[in-house]
Order: structure tokens, then C-alpha cells, then sequence
């Protein structure tokens, strides 16, 4: 087990190193040799203090790191497990009723609310109010002084929810595809015509010997929802760790680009390295009897 792990492990540090190598690169060639900037990443000058557009108070890149990953936090809380519980238990479903098309069916709702043009009109109103009202749509001049601070998790689940229906669609499909594969088995023949049931052929011996493959199933999830809050957090203004690499951007800040953008290679990694250290360390043969 522990082998398994280090070695994923020293994957994920190869892949880390040449994704932060790969976004050295893309900085200098888009600020220097397209922008015609001489600031070089290369250089120590380059970096400075943490611009006022990326903090409205002074603070330093490892504050303002900490700032922005403790208000990204509950909306991972929110998307990760959704997302997860979501698709594992409808793709399993939709695997189930497979004859039906049941994934197509039961990832429809999701991906609708995801991609409506409803969603994306809420998203215009967002960005609207925060420039003409100053206001991202948020109850920003309400603070809780007693209580559970509900309303910063309400502030999350604005955004986490959007994420949350795209992530939980691809999980949906993904867990169902591999289900499906998994059904069409030779072996599964033999049991039906021995007379097991279609329950019992499904979840004690198909499902069982898909674990390791419904595992690393998991791992896409962890980059996409990476992609879908940097999208979502900038459109509703939301002052996150997605959010910090668009304004730093924006601002041609070197060191926001690669402090947010190391944060969530960081978050995919982390969830790759699960995945795949649990799709190994599973056994089907011995899982499925």
C-alpha cells in the first residue's frame, strides 16, 4: 500500500513540476514576447508587493493566499461531496436503468441548469450590479454578530451551485459509462444463464469488479470543478482563489498568477492522487468473491 502511494505521489510531483514549468512559460510569452512587457518572471523585480487591485488592505502574498483559499473553502465543501454523492449514486442508477437510457435522463436536469441561458442571465445581472451598484448581488452590508454565519455559506452556495450541476452531469455519465462497459461482460452471460438474478449479477459481481475503474473515474472531476470556479468566482465577483488568478491576470500580476494557479494544480493533484492510489490499492477479484 505504502509503495502504491509514494509512487503516485512521485508522480504527481513530476506532473506538478512540469505544469509550474509549462506556466513560467506561458507567462513570459504572453506578457513579454506578445505584450512586449520587460518585466521577466525571471526576475525578483517582477513580483513586488501585492498590487491593491488583488487586496483592499495591505498584506503580504502568503496573507493574501490565506485569505483567498479560506473564502474558496466552503464552496469545495459544497461542489466536492455534491458532486461525488451526486454522481456516484445517479450514474449507478443510470447504469441500472441502462435500458431506458437512465443516464441521459437522470444527468438532463443538471446539465440544463448548468447551461440554460437562465443561469448565464443571472451571471450578466451579477457582473452589471457590481459595476453600476457596486454590488456583486451578495447581502455584503449585512454581518452576522451572532449565531452560525449562515450567510457566508449562502454566499458559497450561490456560486458552488452552478458547479455543482455541471460536475455532478460529467459524474453522472462517467459512472454510468463505466458501469455499462462493465455489464457487457462475457463472464455476466455465463451467471444469467445459471440463473442468478439481475440484481445479484449487477451489484455483486459487474459492479464489485468496476470499483477499481469507478475510482479513477473520480480524478476529471477535480480539474473541471478547478475550471468552473475560476469561471464562477470571477463572474459573481466572488473574492476566491478562482477570482485572484483572473484579476491577477487582468493586472499583469506574476505573483497572483502563480500563487492561484499553484493553489489549484495543488487541489487537482490532490484529488488525482486519491483516485488513483485507490483504483490500485482496490481488488476486484477479492472484492467480487
Amino acid at each position: 500500500m505504502a509503495r502504491i502511494v509514494l509512487q503516485r505521489l512521485l508522480v504527481s510531483v513530476i506532473r506538478f513540476a512540469a505544469a509550474g514549468l509549462a506556466l513560467i512559460v506561458l507567462i513570459e510569452l504572453a506578457f513579454c514576447v506578445i505584450g512586449g512587457s520587460d518585466r521577466h518572471v525571471w526576475r525578483a523585480e517582477s513580483y513586488g508587493p501585492v498590487p491593491p487591485g488583488l487586496s483592499a488592505r495591505p498584506v503580504s502574498w502568503a496573507g493574501l493566499l490565506e485569505d483567498r483559499v479560506r473564502v474558496s473553502l466552503p464552496v469545495l465543501f459544497i461542489c466536492v461531496p455534491g458532486i461525488l454523492l451526486i454522481g456516484y449514486s445517479w450514474g449507478i442508477l443510470g447504469a441500472r436503468l441502462r435500458r431506458f437510457h437512465g443516464a441521459r435522463l437522470l444527468a438532463a436536469p443538471f446539465s440544463l441548469f448548468a447551461c440554460v441561458p437562465g443561469f448565464w442571465f443571472v451571471v450578466l445581472v451579477a457582473i452589471y450590479s457590481y459595476f453600476h451598484w457596486k454590488r456583486p448581488g451578495f447581502a455584503d452590508d449585512l454581518i452576522v454578530e451572532q449565531g452560525p454565519d449562515l450567510l457566508t455559506w449562502w454566499h458559497a452556495a450561490v456560486v458552488a451551485l452552478p458547479a455543482l450541476a455541471a460536475g455532478a452531469a460529467s459524474q453522472i455519465r462517467a459512472v454510468s459509462s463505466v458501469l455499462e462497459r462493465e455489464v457487457t461482460r462475457p463472464y455476466l452471460r455465463g451467471l444469467f444463464m445459471a440463473g442468478y438474478s439481475e440484481e445479484d449479477i449487477f451489484y455483486r459481481h459487474a459492479f464489485r469488479r468496476a470499483l477499481p475503474a469507478l475510482f479513477a473515474a473520480g480524478d476529471r472531476t477535480f480539474s473541471a470543478l478547478a475550471g468552473s470556479i475560476v469561471c464562477l468566482e470571477y463572474a459573481f465577483r466572488y473574492p476566491g482563489i478562482g477570482s485572484l488568478l483572473v484579476e491577477a491576470v487582468r493586472l499583469g500580476s506574476y505573483g497572483g498568477i502563480l500563487v492561484s494557479a499553484f493553489v489549484l494544480a495543488a487541489f487537482v493533484s490532490a484529488g488525482v492522487i486519491f483516485c488513483e492510489s485507490a483504483s490500485r490499492l482496490i481488488k476486484p477479484e477479492a472484492a467480487g468473491g
